[in-house]
């Protein structure tokens, strides 16, 4: 079992909490069926995400997982457009998330949910004992995550790309076919003219330190240099896995990287 302490929880109630989360999200929430799990984004209307939320329908309620820097911001962003609606939207600062792997679990508050392949999450009811980050293998999973897509967003690049330039398509968190959300114009409109400018690429480094969200790179091609920046980060010993925006409408296979003014070994 693998404490995610990066993860929070809050929770949806009343008989519109599905329809209401499929009005406000980037996925089709009511194909999301009870006992599973999907990712869907929370998106401003300029089509910018603000947070990956991992959504598990109950029988009476929806939980509701995503960064725990991000959780109290977007369960108020979404309480604004509750209106009417039979909705009640409340923290659940009682629940832990985690990762059992591919081990039983007994003592969850729900059954565990596996959104994406080899990917499965957990909420627990009691809190874990503290675990030292290099013994806990929350850095292993965080890589497992970032290559297979699943990037949690935080304070620091909140609102600061379209979904599809973060590849959330391919973990099912944005749905071109499902109706209108907010943001949904713009989203759409670059996918159908083309205009899409940037695009996610996963790097293996030789870096065994810490860089921050939203740093610039520069990447060196048979074309020239191409331009980025950082999403996220996996340690994994001596190197890391970056999950990075570029500047292309192509895929391409860096020869160097650039990262401020570091030269950083690709491996």
């Amino acid at each position: 079992m693998i404490p995610l302490s990066n993860l929070a929880v809050f929770e949806l109630r009343g008989n519109d909490a599905r329809q209401f989360l499929q009005n406000q999200l980037s996925a089709d929430i009511e194909a999301i069926t009870v006992g599973s799990a999907g990712f869907a984004c929370c998106c401003n209307p300029a089509g910018r995400a603000l947070a990956l939320l991992l959504v598990i329908p109950l029988d009476n309620r929806v939980m509701v997982v995503l960064s725990a820097d991000l959780a109290e911001e977007i369960r108020t962003w979404l309480t604004r457009f509750v209106l009417r609606s039979d909705v009640h939207i409340a923290a659940r600062n009682d629940l832990y998330v985690a990762t059992p792997g591919a081990a039983d679990v007994t003592d969850s508050a729900i059954e565990p949910v596996e959104p994406v392949e080899g990917l499965r999450y957990v909420l627990m009811d009691e809190p874990f004992p503290d675990f030292e980050p290099e013994h806990s293998g929350e850095f292993h999973w965080k890589v497992e995550e970032l290559k297979r897509g699943v990037c949690w967003l935080d304070s620091a690049t909140s609102a600061q790309f379209l979904p599809q330039m973060l590849g959330f398509e391919r973990i099912g968190a944005l749905n071109f076919k499902k109706g209108c959300f907010p943001g949904q114009e713009v989203i759409a409109r670059t996918r159908y003219l083309g205009k899409l400018k940037r695009r996610p690429m996963l790097l293996h480094a030789g870096l065994d330190s810490q860089v921050p969200p939203m740093e610039k790179l520069s990447l060196e091609t048979q074309d020239g240099q191409v331009s980025g920046v950082l999403v996220d980060q996996g340690m994994a010993g001596t190197s890391s896995w970056l999950f990075t925006v570029v500047r292309s409408e192509k895929d391409f296979e860096p020869a160097s990287m650039m990262i401020g003014e570091i030269e950083v070994a690709l491996l």
